[in-house]
């Protein structure tokens, strides 16, 4: 018995008559769904170059880890800085349409592709700080802090004034620190988060008395009342080096001095 086969040109026919009712040819309509794409291929896509820059962010929140996508734009002639224009662009790898989010900054050329993931705030959940000042040592970071109600990023001004900060989440202190000379002069700072905010707990300073005086002073202020005021003051002889161990004192919030005739 032969059998009929049904010539191409009239197959096509019908899958488009098909088609022009609204209805999906079944081995169309069976093709599956495109897997969305990790968020580590989604940074192996991306750009690295002199204006282009990318990197992860593990919220540990409920969008879980979200890409950062960083431009710089042209420079600003007018600016401080003479620094640059940086749009960041926040990307959920399950939608990738559109960013969730986009943030505006402006840095010197130098801190470029400089950033940071860490717990800034204490809070259990990722944020992100960029560099926006490089000096000879101190470095200035924009640090935003991630908001889980909002699913955004929020800028926090008061972390941008802290100089090289280091994130004790052990003691959950911001610790800056200033140098000004080869002689370690300089200012550290330790911060912690009050009611939502970084506040300055102890500012010790270090600097020399005089231009033509190699005498240096040492200087502690506490956060006292809620102002900073100052609680020990020393001098010491060029060449001594003593103000070295007692800053690293100071370096400790629950030291206070030493009691007298100790």
């Amino acid at each position: 018995m032969k059998k009929k086969t049904i010539p191409l040109f009239l197959l096509c026919a019908l899958l488009l008559a098909g088609c022009q009712k609204g209805e999906v040819p079944p081995a169309f309509s069976q093709l599956p769904e495109p897997t969305p794409k990790t968020a580590q291929e989604l940074l192996e896509e991306q750009p690295i170059d002199d204006t282009h820059a990318a990197f992860l962010v593990d919220t540990g929140g409920r969008l879980g880890t979200l890409l950062v996508t960083v431009e710089r734009g042209e420079q600003n002639p007018e600016g401080e800085l003479r620094g640059y224009f940086v749009t960041f662009s926040l990307w959920d790898p399950q939608k990738t349409d559109r960013p969730i989010q986009v943030m505006e900054s402006e840095m010197e050329y130098g801190a470029f592709k400089h950033y940071d993931v860490v717990d800034a705030n204490f809070d259990g959940y990722q944020d992100f700080g960029y560099m926006w000042f490089m000096g000879n040592q101190p470095t200035y970071w924009e640090y935003w802090i991630w908001n889980e109600k909002t699913g955004q990023f929020e800028l926090e001004p008061e972390l941008s004034g802290i100089s090289d900060p280091f994130f004790d989440a052990e003691k959950e202190e911001i610790r800056g620190w200033a140098r000004e000379s080869g002689a370690s002069e300089g200012v550290n700072t330790i911060h912690m988060w009050v009611d939502g905010e970084p506040v300055c707990m102890r500012r010790i300073e270090v600097y020399r008395k005089g231009a033509f005086d190699g005498t240096f002073v040492l200087t502690v202020q506490d956060r006292i009342d809620g102002e900073l005021t100052e609680v020990f003051r020393m001098e010491y002889p060029e060449g001594s080096g003593g103000y070295f161990d007692e800053r690293t004192k100071w370096g400790d919030l629950d030291y206070h001095g030493e009691a007298e005739g100790s």
